[in-house]
């Protein structure tokens, strides 16, 4: 049950509509944002919600039981508000989103909450974005427990993995001597070619702080990236690099010497290869 002040109820009797439409983003990095379709900033319960023009909503799909509700909303790319290098570097990724409507003409009434989910699929086009919203029973879609295949289950340097990382230059850091969107150069990296192939790039300091791209190969000095980024890193920006895994038990074995935690079924006979009677 949804309640409301009296304020904002009465506003909601009114033959003539004094209704706007607001989007509150709360990012996992703790950054707020405060998005509204009225043409002034309003300032409601605490968040400044900023005038976006072009912000164009979806329907709500809101239904009773365990149905996924749904919602989209989009509008163009604003480096005040939703910029492309922040969605590049996933930092709208999951982030929590309230749906709700005030009136304009009193925003001091408060709110009425329409929808409410995490953020799931976020697109880009050259000057708009368009984000999925999609609600607490979305969760319950997701599979849980273990597939039986040959490659290992656990994430390289989770709990389950085990690998220790510190000291043992399977994790490095270090600073960008030149850069471009598909490709940053380091002298300092000495490790052989492939070291760090299908491993972790993440970055530490300047517009890109934070965002993690996957490596495609690697040369002593260089780093080619899988993806390219959306703007190239500067130099003297500082960088941490994870060697890559490949999830097979003869690497695992051999290269982390950790088969022991090795969270695959590399001895499972293929069906394919089983003949039928």
């Amino acid at each position: 049950m949804r309640t409301t002040s009296a304020a904002l109820a009465a506003a909601l009797a009114r033959p003539l509509g004094s209704l706007a439409r607001l989007w509150r983003v709360e990012r996992r990095d703790g950054v707020v944002i405060g998005l509204t379709d009225h043409d002034h900033d309003l300032q409601v319960e605490g968040t400044l919600y900023r005038a976006r023009a072009g912000m164009v909503p979806g329907a709500v799909d809101a239904r009773i039981g365990l149905g996924v509700d749904g919602l989209d909303v989009g509008g163009p790319l604003d480096d005040g508000a939703v910029s492309a290098t922040d969605i590049a570097c996933g930092r709208f990724d999951d982030a929590r989103v309230d749906f709700a409507i005030a009136d304009w003409t009193e925003p001091e009434a408060g709110r009425l909450l329409l929808a409410a989910g995490r953020i799931g699929e976020i697109s880009m086009t050259a000057s708009r974005w368009r984000a999925e919203l999609r609600g607490v029973s979305q969760r319950l879609q997701q599979g849980i427990g273990i597939a039986y295949g040959p490659d290992c289950a656990a994430d390289f340097a989770d709990l389950r993995c085990g690998v220790a990382l510190a000291g043992t230059g399977f994790e490095v850091e270090g600073v960008i001597a030149a850069a471009t969107a598909t490709a940053i150069a380091d002298p300092a990296r000495t490790e052989p070619a492939g070291w760090f192939d299908g491993g972790r790039l993440t970055i530490l300091d300047g517009a890109l702080d934070g965002l993690v791209v996957d490596v495609a190969t690697s040369t002593p000095g260089g780093i080619v990236l899988a993806r390219p980024l959306p703007t190239a890193p500067l130099a003297g920006c500082g960088y941490r690099l994870r060697v890559g895994c490949d999830k097979r038990i003869t690497t695992c074995a051999a290269r982390f010497n950790n088969a022991v935690n090795f969270r695959g079924f590399p001895f499972t006979p293929d069906p394919g290869a089983l003949e039928t009677t």
